[in-house]
């Protein structure tokens, strides 16, 4: 019995934390997002612990419809940034934000129509990729085994299905998913093996995933974080976000690790460099997208936050800023 009440006391917390629900109208349709400067608020101490990344921007967005945050997934697009929920919701944010507010519709991302002309909306999408080869936007899902294929220009979805992660947990997809610039594709796994001492699975594919071959290998991120998103640089190597829940105090932490694949040996696991946290009052939220886009003197990160719908948590956006020369050494 007190095994059990000391279970119930620890928990507690994190459950209010994460399930708290906001009391959203669900039939509030209001594109009008409200955007609120973050960045005088947040301490040096937290941005030293950001590492070779230099935060230039901090926002928070705020809506009051009921398709808004829930943000999983960041991709670039023309003038700004596609954000992807795991409710299949979409929010264009521009790349030029500033307080006040902008409007947006929150149209679903994958909506897949039957011969009887009847629709599925209810995907829960976890991670993006767009394809530079032909522009289409690929969709990674949690608790299914298949793909998505987008063709932007036309709606038309396709669900390729991906054989080697029938066996991944529930609630443990395709949550991070990238294109290497040769071609290869790397899909990694949120909960799939035994996570101690950091370990985690993911898939190398030889092409697109599920139309070509694919090698299961290991990684090493930071004890006790869980991959939730994933970048390419142009040399090959991989940012990977991941984070974790805590309970002192109760909250996320977050990691940016990268992991070099031109030393993967699929007979051992791949390590990792962390290279930043994402720690303290200011800066602990559930981040869990990430996009890479292209500065004049050097590279721009950034990172969604995941609210969960929940009242603590919060959709925050924030712009990093990096030289890739001045990452560590391969």
């Amino acid at each position: 019995m007190r095994r059990k009440l000391f279970t119930f006391l620890v928990l507690l917390p994190m459950a209010l934390l994460v399930w708290a629900t906001q009391r959203n109208d669900p039939f509030t349709f209001d594109r009008r997002v409200e955007v609120t400067d973050l960045l005088p608020g947040i301490p040096a101490t937290e941005r030293e612990q950001l590492g070779p990344f230099k935060l230039q921007q901090a926002w928070l967005l705020e809506g009051a419809d009921h398709r808004f945050g829930g943000y999983s997934a960041l991709v670039p697009q023309d003038g700004g940034l596609l954000a992807i929920s795991d409710r299949n919701r979409t929010l264009s944010i521009p790349s030029t934000l500033k307080p006040g507010a902008f409007l947006s519709a929150m149209p679903n991302m994958v909506v897949q129509r039957w011969p009887d002309g009847h629709t599925t909306i209810g995907f829960d999408t976890e991670s993006a990729v767009r394809d530079p080869i032909d522009g289409s936007l690929w969709i990674g899902l949690e608790d299914d085994w298949h793909v998505v294929r987008t063709d932007l220009r036309t709606g038309a979805i396709n669900l390729i299905p991906v054989n080697e992660t029938r066996d991944w947990p529930r609630n443990g997809g395709a949550e991070a998913m990238a294109r290497l610039p040769d071609g290869r594709w790397v899909m990694l796994c949120e909960s799939c093996g035994t996570g101690r001492g950091g370990l985690h699975l993911g898939l190398l594919f030889e092409g697109r995933p599920g139309l070509s071959k694919a090698h299961k290998f290991g990684f090493i991120v930071p004890n006790g974080f869980d991959p939730v998103d994933a970048v390419p640089l142009q040399d090959g190597r991989l940012l990977i976000l991941v984070r974790k829940l805590g309970l002192s105090p109760p909250g996320f932490s977050a990691r940016i690790v990268l992991a070099d694949l031109s030393r993967l040996d699929l007979r051992r696991p791949l390590p990792s460099v962390e290279l930043a946290r994402l720690e303290g009052p200011a800066l602990r939220e559930n981040w869990e997208g990430m996009a890479l886009t292209q500065d004049k003197d050097g590279l721009i990160l950034w990172l969604v936050a995941d609210a969960n719908a929940s009242t603590f948590q919060q959709t925050r956006l924030l712009r990093l800023w990096f030289d890739p020369a001045r990452l560590p050494a391969r």
